[in-house]
């Protein structure tokens, strides 16, 4: 493998800066980094490239709309259909700052149709629509009813498609899945002087309280007492009376919601993690843990000291923020979690655990279950001139572990022989004790941003390839092979490196159902098909575009916050904006921002049923619901204090929140302190916390430390479970003579 290449820069007398055999004019600035020519104040351009549709397809619709108004049906449906099969993929602007792919710009316009144009439009496409719905009924492969919905929405077999389509992703568990379909059936009017933006159906001819009452169920369900009394309320004034047929039960349906509702005080709650298989704890990158036990030190285990961030005595101050860690000690580790044995990595190496003891997972041979050296390993020194810190995070699925090793630069400065390098994937087999099954290194001028995100034989990853602008891709690989799938482009801005100074990056996608979602720190948040990476969505937002490398704001810290995807909502907190936003996960439109800046909030931790819980140098309770989402609830400490050190968990009730000598435990729903533990008199200092075996750990910025829970020892794990259990979602206990609780046609 190519030896990581470092940037040597040179003090020149007419402000000329040689990078890496590149002459760069930099302006003069009163402030200068190290003296060495380059102004540590930048102002960046707020224009973010992404693949428009273009002029043409803009032309063709346009053209739609004289047809429409001139009453010519044909030809206006003709039109649509023409830049649905021509452009489908390409980008089309559908509000401000929103952006969907034509294929779904077209489908809105269809459902929008005056009814003699959509009759023509169902006359052309109804023959082709019912024989895929057949092949559904014949064959039972959803791909069929997938089809339906993207390519014929608005057929007379759409709303069918939707139903069944909700149905399957309910009885996988995946709920914001089957909302998203059911909700698409409810006819939907934009406000007064306000474009449809929302897609859909039409006119469904489906029971349409009993689709309602579908939607109060999944809310039930998902264990959100106060939202689902709400839409009870709403759904008994709008459908009195109505008779159906819901959880094994025939009759009333308000009633029958009204004893489900009843009932579910009394069902077991969501499992904590045993398990904890990747950054957040699942692919929507929160979960609740086991309620941990805080006793005396029981093992520590030495790390290497990861890439630091501290000021170098060639320049003025850091080129990174130091939220809730020290820059000259970051806290990089984040270890994962699988059948009593903890894992963690650095850029060459990864460590096998026995989380009671702390010994080495397998036995003789050390706990280090993979290592490489061809880079250099990690006598290496990091570049001294990157803006960013390395971070070193881990995903286990299917009885195999996933990493990123190498070089955690992402963005090298432009100029020849500056490719460096991009780091490279691995996956171990568990089961042969971390035997290497393969190892796909970055091409040139590309770099893998963070640990991938598994489903199936698919590993998702996020990407940044190398130009003046970064660019922001994702990619899939093949879990058994580790050769590329596919790749999709997203977009690319200007960052405060400049393409000058090198960058460290560490992005990470969060996965819900069939989505991927990525926050690129490029001015967009994004949303893909997991299926083949067709971008679905793509939302900018205001970047900030001014500020001083010298004295960087705190938001540009948040290079480990990836998107948290919750009940059909989409949580962000970009590293390039001082805010945060939550988006409809399914069509990407802006349901809030934050009123306040939040610059120092780094983590998001999780949510409450009515309150998303982030945190940075303080712990925060945002509103996410009503008129106040968006607006803090409470915030901790309440003063000036900043003492935030690290990341904290989310159990069940209760939320642990490390600051460097202490953990401070919070009540869940409140956000009201319940204790207090020194962590200095049990010799430990705050980090990133993390649950495996039983014991707390300690993730600081060289050392794993694990807080003994002081109950009787539990067996060797042995071997690893070879097929883990998926996280199982709250769900009701069966009815007696009815089967589990399910959905039936009315």
């Amino acid at each position: 493998m190519q030896a990581q290449r470092t940037c040597r820069f040179v003090p020149m007398p007419m402000v000329l800066l040689t990078v890496c055999g590149t002459l760069f004019r930099c302006a003069l600035a009163s402030a200068q980094i190290g003296g060495i020519g380059i102004s540590s104040q930048y102002d960046l351009s707020g224009s973010i490239q992404i693949e428009e549709a273009g002029r043409t397809v803009e032309t063709l619709l346009d053209r739609v709309d004289a047809y429409l108004v001139d009453g010519k049906w044909n030809e206006a449906v003709d039109t649509i259909r023409q830049v649905m099969e021509t452009s489908g993929d390409k980008l089309l602007q559908v509000a401000p700052r929103r952006y969907v792919n034509a294929r779904m710009a077209c489908q809105l316009r269809i459902a929008g149709l005056p009814a003699e144009a959509l009759h023509r439009y169902r006359s052309l496409v109804d023959p082709v629509a019912g024989r895929w719905y057949e092949a559904w009924q014949h064959s039972g492969e959803r791909a069929w009813l997938e089809k339906i919905v993207s390519d014929a929405f608005a057929s007379s077999w759409g709303d069918d498609a939707l139903l069944a389509l909700g149905e399957i992703a309910f009885e996988a568990g995946q709920y914001a899945v089957a909302r998203a379909c059911w909700l698409r059936i409810l006819p939907f009017q934009p406000p007064a002087g306000q474009e449809q933006t929302w897609l859909a159906f039409p006119d469904s001819q489906l029971d349409l309280a009993s689709v309602r009452a579908r939607l109060v169920l999944l809310t039930i369900l998902e264990g959100d007492t106060e939202g689902a009394t709400m839409e009870l309320a709403e759904f008994a004034r709008m459908h009195p009376g109505a008779a159906g047929h819901l959880g094994g039960k025939t009759g009333d349906l308000v009633e029958t919601l009204r004893t489900i509702l009843r009932e579910s005080q009394d069902w077991p709650g969501l499992p904590a993690a045993e398990d904890w298989l990747t950054f957040g704890g699942s692919p929507k990158r929160h979960r609740d843990a086991l309620r941990p036990v805080a006793g005396p030190v029981a093992w520590e285990e030495p790390l290497w000291p990861p890439a630091s961030s501290a000021p170098n005595p060639r320049f003025l101050g850091p080129l990174r923020p130091a939220v809730a860690e020290d820059a000259a000690a970051p806290l990089s580790y984040h270890p994962v979690a699988l059948g009593g044995l903890v894992f963690v990595s650095n850029r060459s190496e990864i460590l096998a655990l026995d989380a009671r003891s702390g010994k080495p997972a397998w036995g003789a041979g050390g706990a280090a279950i993979f290592r490489d050296r061809l880079e250099g390993g990690d006598e290496q020194p990091p570049l001294a001139t990157a803006i960013g810190t390395a971070r070193h995070t881990l995903t286990v699925a299917d009885g195999r572990l996933y990493a990123r090793m190498g070089s955690q630069v992402t963005s090298h400065p432009q100029g020849p022989g500056s490719a460096g390098g991009g780091g490279y994937l691995v996956c171990l087999d568990l089961r042969s004790q971390g035997r290497l099954l393969w190892k796909t290194e970055a091409e040139d001028q590309w770099a893998f941003e963070g640990v991938p995100l598994v489903r199936g034989d698919d590993v998702f990853v996020a990407l940044r390839r190398n130009d003046i602008r970064p660019q922001a891709h994702v990619a899939c690989f093949d879990a058994r092979t580790g050769l590329l799938r596919w790749r999709r482009f997203l977009c690319a801005a200007e960052t405060p490196s400049r393409a000058i100074l090198p960058e460290i990056t560490s992005g990470l996608l969060t996965l819900d159902g069939d989505s991927l979602y990525y926050a690129t720190n490029l001015g967009a948040v994004a949303a893909l098909a997991a299926s083949d990476g067709q971008v679905r969505w793509l939302a900018t937002y205001p970047r900030a575009l001014r500020g001083d490398l010298q004295k960087l704001a705190a938001h540009w810290a948040r290079d480990l916050t990836p998107c948290l995807a919750d009940r059909g909502v989409l949580y962000a907190a970009p590293a390039d904006s001082p805010h945060l936003y939550a988006f409809a996960a399914d069509d990407g439109q802006l349901l809030w921002q934050t009123a306040e800046r939040l610059d120092d909030v780094v983590h998001l931790l999780g949510v409450s049923n009515d309150c998303l819980i982030a945190s940075g140098k303080k712990i925060y309770w945002i509103e996410k619901d009503g008129p106040s989402a968006g607006r803090l609830r409470t915030h901790w400490p309440s003063g000036h204090e900043q003492i935030g050190f690290g990341r904290g968990l989310v159990t069940k009730d209760q939320v642990w929140w490390p600051a460097r000598g202490n953990i401070f435990v919070f009540d869940r729903a409140s956000g009201q302190v319940i204790r207090q533990i020194a962590l200095a008199p049990r010799g430990a200092a705050g980090g990133n916390l993390l649950v495996a075996g039983g014991r707390l750990l300690i993730a600081a910025h060289d050392r794993l430390v694990a807080l003994a829970d002081q109950s009787p020892a539990r067996p060797d794990p042995g071997a690893l479970v070879r097929n883990p259990p998926a996280p199982r979602q709250r769900r009701a206990p069966a009815k007696a003579g009815g089967g589990s609780l399910t959905f039936f046609g009315t």
